[in-house]
């Protein structure tokens, strides 16, 4: 896991951690040794995956004060405080006059969102630039490279619901008002879970939006009702073990902006190939209301 650059990082990890009662890896029933993935593995890589998986909708819009749509969260998780971002340069280059400027820098910092008289606590930190793809050319695109992103969550009333989320590296989506194409590559979000076990996903994904509506996407306002597809590879890392990963959609997931608890599918399948000495073991994930999904784990035939 890279190194925490933002106090504030430091500080919700430390405050998840002792208020969630961590503990370490080594509690996971598989012992540590084995190269099929436990049931507890299971549920932490589907949890991962489909929160990554929301958020390539979350993230699929340019906001020219925020970068991310904060102003969107803040409907949902009360207003953050001001100011909590910062932009440089000053000012910023925008050579083709459209939305996204050729390259500019968003630094948030104590960026806390509160809500439920103080019951829950979303924060965000670190840096993501923001690169227009084509800088001399109008389109709906953009670049993110995300250094030490941090997005944590503290739910006192539904602790299993908690989580801290570190990203490092670079991806890029483009499109027009009908669908959009996600590319990921080497791209590493380090999880801490409610239990205090930690988890690393490194993946190469592509990924596609289709609006419900044709002509309904716009790269400065929230993704409208659609489907995503996801497939790719990656790698999936806990316990000081790896394992790689094929990610393969089965139905496409019914995202519903409507939805106020992530992930926001309202239906879909994924399956996850995991594998690792040559042990193969299978995860399904079904989606089947707004936050809700279940995991099925089948381990395969040795490949």
């Amino acid at each position: 896991m890279k190194s925490l650059r933002s106090p504030l990082a430091a500080a919700l990890f430390a405050a998840l951690a002792l208020g969630l009662g961590a503990c370490s890896d080594s509690s996971d029933p598989s012992g540590g040794t084995s190269n099929t993935l436990s049931q507890v593995q299971a549920n932490d890589i589907s949890s991962d995956m489909a929160q990554d998986m929301d958020e390539l909708a979350e993230l699929s819009m340019f906001d020219a004060s925020n970068g991310i749509p904060l102003s969107s969260q803040a409907a949902i998780q009360g207003a953050p405080p001001a100011p909590c971002v910062t932009i440089t340069p000053t000012p910023v280059v925008n050579s083709d006059g459209d939305a996204v400027p050729d390259s500019a820098r968003f630094t948030y910092d104590a960026c806390v969102f509160t809500r439920g008289n103080g019951a829950m606590t979303d924060s965000l930190g670190g840096t993501i630039d923001f690169i227009d793809p084509l800088p001399l050319a109008a389109s709906i695109g953009v670049r993110h490279v995300f250094t030490n992103f941090t997005r944590a969550r503290i739910n006192t009333v539904m602790p299993a619901r908690s989580f801290m989320a570190v990203h490092n590296g670079t991806r890029e989506w483009g499109g027009n008002a009908d669908t959009l194409g996600h590319t990921i590559t080497g791209f590493e979000t380090a999880w801490t879970h409610p239990s205090g076990r930690t988890t690393t996903n490194e993946k190469n994904w592509v990924a596609k939006f289709t609006a419900a509506t044709p002509g309904t996407i716009s790269l400065l306002t929230p993704l409208p009702a659609g489907s995503i597809t996801v497939n790719g590879t990656g790698n999936w890392s806990t316990m000081n073990r790896t394992w790689a990963v094929l990610v393969t959609t089965v139905t496409p997931l019914a995202y519903d902006p409507a939805c106020t608890v992530a992930p926001r599918f309202t239906a879909g399948e994924i399956t996850l190939a995991v594998s690792r000495n040559g042990e193969l073991t299978n995860v399904d994930i079904v989606f089947t209301a707004c936050g809700q999904f279940t995991v099925t784990r089948t381990p395969g035939a040795p490949i």
